[in-house]
């Protein structure tokens, strides 16, 4: 994977763009919020627009994963409404896809995301891999951390009592994972961090205050493996969306480290292709 390190980017910073591709997504704007330069797999946003409609038949070339920021979409004959998550398999059928109010969607592709206009492309899919439709609004919290990888110990107790979380998908093969994660008012982690494997999130709602700056709605990173981050902390409580790339996710606790600062200094590390959106906080506006 050759994603450089972000940590992070307010995504309303970023300018919206027409799609690079035909088909499937035609009709639509992205947010690129970060890239692999040899796969052309992604993550971004998606927007369509209200009225936008695609009856096209097809099947996407690479894994689509999706979580509905706002709005609604119907994909075939499922609705995901604002906070659904669904991951596609590459090779999944599309007969239509419609959005009647528009609808701002993160968006995670596997490669560079190519459709055959009326060709459905001669390939199946596994369907081990699909996770067709997930409403997190109505599923569960749980608490049993041991499925992230993380051990109950006294140094992340406080940590742990202070959130819940739904593991949405594990790939049975690779073994990464996606899942939401919440956090109480006040929340803090009192202890910096290091995983094997790369970690990815966006902030749904709420704050985290991080060495790098106060995150706000909208904020995004990607971290490669490896990478000593923390502490994190929350104000007002928080969502936020992540992922593992590699692997599973699992957590080793360094000592020593940097106490939590309730106001830190906004110093985002960015590449150079970011740097211009990411000098400000940006997150005075909506995040999307």
């Amino acid at each position: 994977m050759t994603r450089p390190h972000i940590e992070f980017i307010q995504s309303q910073a970023l300018p919206w763009g027409p799609t690079p591709w035909r088909g499937i997504y035609a009709g639509t704007e992205f947010k690129i919020l970060s890239r692999d330069a040899d796969t052309g797999a992604m993550s971004a946003l998606v927007r369509y627009p209200p009225g936008w409609r695609c009856d096209i038949e097809g099947r996407l070339s690479e894994d689509e994963e999706l979580f509905v920021l706002g709005g609604c979409l119907n994909v075939n004959s499922t609705h995901y409404s604002d906070r659904c998550y669904a991951h596609l398999p590459a090779g999944y059928p599309r007969q239509s896809a419609f959005s009647e109010d528009g609808a701002v969607v993160l968006t995670f592709f596997s490669g560079e995301p190519r459709t055959n206009a009326g060709e459905p492309l001669a390939i199946g899919y596994d369907q081990t891999r699909l996770v067709e439709r997930i409403d997190t609004l109505v599923t569960p919290l749980s608490t049993d951390f041991a499925v992230l990888g993380v051990a109950e110990t006294d140094g992340i107790m406080q940590e742990l009592l202070s959130s819940g979380y739904i593991l949405l998908r594990e790939d049975p093969h690779s073994h990464e994972q996606t899942w939401i994660l919440c956090a109480m008012p006040r929340w803090h982690g009192g202890a910096e961090e290091i995983h094997p494997v790369v970690e990815e999130m966006y902030l749904v709602t709420g704050d985290m205050m991080a060495p790098n700056g106060l995150m706000m709605p909208g904020a995004y990173f990607w971290r490669p493996p490896g990478k000593r981050h923390g502490p994190f902390g929350s104000k007002t409580g928080n969502t936020m969306f992540f992922r593992s790339k590699g692997g599973p996710l699992s957590t080793e606790y360094p000592t020593g480290g940097v106490p939590l600062s309730r106001t830190p200094e906004h110093r985002p590390i960015l590449p150079p292709g970011l740097a211009q959106y990411g000098q400000v906080p940006g997150h005075e506006t909506a995040p999307f």
